[in-house]
């Protein structure tokens, strides 16, 4: 009865608070203007949680958010903690806060006091003016037995001795687990994944120091940035971050990249910006690739940094600065993960808003200075190789080191992440071979659908179409095929008809397809943030002309032979296929009656490489050589290629043909562990003129 009478009254205050804000809000837009950007508390004792701010020459009501209040007039109006923190302290102070609050206190870090939470089943107790304990708020106990806080998940648990529980932890890595039976009792048990653990003399304090409160706005603190386990199980099963990579490889990936890292040294990676086309006109987003492999974290205005520590049990610290929950900004811009997700799910020890990274930044300016020319070593990328754009924190980090003149202990940190990235793991082979599969049945589907007169823009939304409408079989995660959430172009595709397919990246897609010419299409779906690349050259009308025929088969050979060099064993580089390629290509043209001098088929017939690194991105890890010996479980591209310019040395009939065929080949140790992932996709002239044909069966 008191919780209901609680409720109700609440309600109605609440909607008397509404009324009140209303009307004072449509009485004051109808007072004179005012100058843009000034401020007003609402109210005569100026004590409101509401204020004015002038936008467009109009007063708008605004509230200050749950806690706070509205002080001042005039220039010096702004929002107020109705609680204030205690003054200026000396580090490692502590403070609890009142009786009101059992289970919170302030630390001094930095000069300045932090808020901060004991934990569910302990409460703050002051033990000196200026220090504080958590203490356990359980009852007298038997002496012996032991049980664990909340589910165990976190590795700590209470042990009862002399009559009164202690709180204590279980080994890095393992989970209390409650044990049935008459008393309570509990024992620890290891588990296979571990977010915040540190060394066992350290993890007590730490679990409770770098926690954050998970937000309790009624309009925001459901979403997500992104897909999550809690927000989309039919994407994302429990064990996972992302779709098909599970929580434990993105810790593994981080592992593997401290090993590589010297001691004492810090990993900084910046997430990407947001783009934008025009004013208020953004592009998709797309998260830098390296922050994306090492974090899974896919919102802008990012930091992740990555300490090595020996005094971890995971060897490093993870701190990412993000952006916090806003509801004001995200009626506009849209749900955001918080600070809170990138503990919880995206297995950061600490998380921090982003505006207080350029204050980390100062300080470990700072730390590096103090601790000489042999101290710890940055690992970052401040420049803008292959023109992708930076973030402002890059430029803000980039500008403290180099005013204490720290350059030369900055070194490139995309090299070390790339050759991580290089070799694949099976889980990211699975989402590659989704990928490549939605890509064959939109290669199918445009086969069906190609008809003369028809326009390549019109071929190029069937493909898009019917690759976010295709279905996804076979993947890690339960429940609908539906996937089209997962799908996007992996880059923007060339559909280049006729004379249109001499050129490598026609990308216009603006021409009408005609009678008799041959279309080349180089379009991929983008799956899960994995590409595929394939790219198919076939009749418009849906027969090859003989010289389309012998031209077509000529490059096929080609490819096919290729192929069968991608495995370890072979001891090839993509370099020695590219240079074997040229030698088989010209030998296959001079069966047809094409004979072209070395210069020719390297400089005008076929003057691009054969091959490229494919994964996250679809020209993969472009800083690695492609001169080192393939390895498995390397995923590359195939795809040579034949441009016959109009030029009279070459036979008339292959004149003006542009012709590529390409496929994603994932690296094996033998040649019979080779996997084309594009096999699905019909490449034989065989198999592109039948599957045409039933495309004109079909439309009839």
């Amino acid at each position: 009865m008191i919780r209901t009478a609680f409720v109700k009254y609440v309600l109605v205050a609440l909607v008397v608070s509404a009324s009140i804000a209303v009307s004072a809000a449509e009485s004051f837009k109808r007072r004179a203007g005012c100058n843009e950007g000034d401020r007003r508390c609402y109210g005569k004792d100026k004590t409101s949680p509401y204020y004015y701010r002038c936008t467009n020459g109009q007063w708008t009501l605004y509230t200050c958010g749950n806690g706070n209040t509205c002080s001042g007039n005039g220039p010096s109006t702004k929002c107020v903690s109705e609680r204030p923190p205690p003054p200026t302290c000396q580090n490692g102070q502590r403070r609890c806060i009142g009786p009101g609050n059992p289970g919170l206190y302030y630390l001094c870090s930095e000069g300045s006091w932090k808020l901060y939470s004991c934990g569910n089943g302990y409460q703050c107790t002051q033990t000196s003016p200026l220090q504080a304990a958590c203490t356990p708020t359980a009852p007298q106990c038997i002496s012996g037995t032991q049980r664990c806080i909340d589910d165990g998940s976190s590795g700590s648990f209470n042990s009862c001795v002399n009559g009164q529980w202690q709180h204590k932890s279980c080994n890095p890595g393992d989970r209390c687990i409650n044990i049935p039976g008459g008393l309570i009792n509990s024992q620890c048990q290891p588990v296979q994944r571990q977010l915040h653990t540190t060394s066992s003399k350290a993890q007590g304090i730490l679990s409770s120091l770098l926690q954050t409160p998970e937000s309790k706005d009624p309009i925001t603190s459901q979403w997500y940035g992104q897909a999550t386990h809690k927000t989309h199980p039919e994407l994302i099963q429990e064990s996972e971050t992302t779709h098909g990579i599970k929580a434990t490889e993105y810790e593994a990936r981080r592992q593997n990249l401290v090993r590589e890292l010297p001691k004492g040294s810090v990993a900084i990676l910046f997430g990407a910006p947001v783009l934008f086309v025009a004013p208020h006109v953004f592009n998709q987003y797309r998260q830098d690739s390296n922050f994306y492999y090492l974090t899974g974290w896919n919102e802008p205005d990012s930091v992740a940094i990555i300490e090595k520590s020996e005094h971890t049990s995971r060897g490093y610290t993870l701190i990412m600065f993000v952006n916090d929950k806003d509801p004001e900004k995200e009626l506009w811009e849209g749900p955001r993960n918080g600070i809170e997700a990138a503990v919880s799910l995206f297995g950061a020890d600490e998380a921090r808003p982003i505006g207080e990274f350029r204050r980390y930044a100062e300080k470990l300016a700072s730390n590096l200075s103090d601790q000489g020319p042999d101290g710890s070593l940055v690992y970052t990328d401040f420049d803008t190789d292959y023109d992708i754009q930076r973030s402002m924190h890059c430029r803000i980090l980039k500008k403290q080191l180099r005013l204490r003149g720290l350059g030369s202990r900055v070194h490139r940190l995309t090299s070390k992440v790339q050759q991580l990235r290089l070799i694949k793991s099976p889980a990211e082979i699975e989402l590659m071979r989704q990928a490549s599969n939605i890509s064959s049945l939109a290669f199918t589907k445009i086969m069906q659908t190609c008809r003369p007169g028809m326009s390549e823009a019109a071929l190029q939304a069937v493909f898009e179409h019917a690759c976010k409408s295709a279905p996804v079989r076979g993947t890690s995660s339960a429940g609908s095929t539906d996937q089209a959430a997962l799908v996007r172009s992996a880059y923007v595709p060339v559909f280049a008809s006729g004379e249109h397919a001499l050129c490598m990246h026609y990308v216009q897609n603006s021409g009408t397809m005609k009678d008799g010419d041959l279309i080349l299409v180089d379009a991929g779906a983008e799956f899960a943030a994995y590409a595929s690349d394939i790219t198919r050259t076939f009749p418009v009308n849906g027969r090859f002309s003989d010289a389309q025929r012998d031209l077509y088969s000529a490059v096929m050979s080609v490819q096919q032979q290729m192929v069968r060099l991608c495995h370890a064993d072979s001891e090839y580089s993509l370099n020695e296929i590219q240079r074997r390629s040229t030698r088989i290509l010209a030998e296959e043209l001079k069966q047809i009656g094409l004979s072209a001098s070395d210069s020719d088929i390297s400089n005008r017939l076929y003057p691009h490489h054969i091959a490229h690194y494919l994964g996250i991105d679809v020209h993969d890890t472009m800083d690695l050589t492609r001169s080192q010996r393939l390895k498995p479980n390397m995923v590359v591209t195939i795809e040579p290629g034949i441009y016959v310019p109009y030029d009279n040395k070459f036979p008339k009939a292959f004149q003006g043909i542009g012709i590529r065929i390409e496929d994603d080949i994932v690296v094996g140790h033998t040649e019979k562990d080779i996997e084309n992932l594009g096999s699905l996709c019909p490449k034989t002239v065989e198999d592109i003129e039948a599957c045409m044909l039933a495309g004109d069966a079909l439309s009839k």
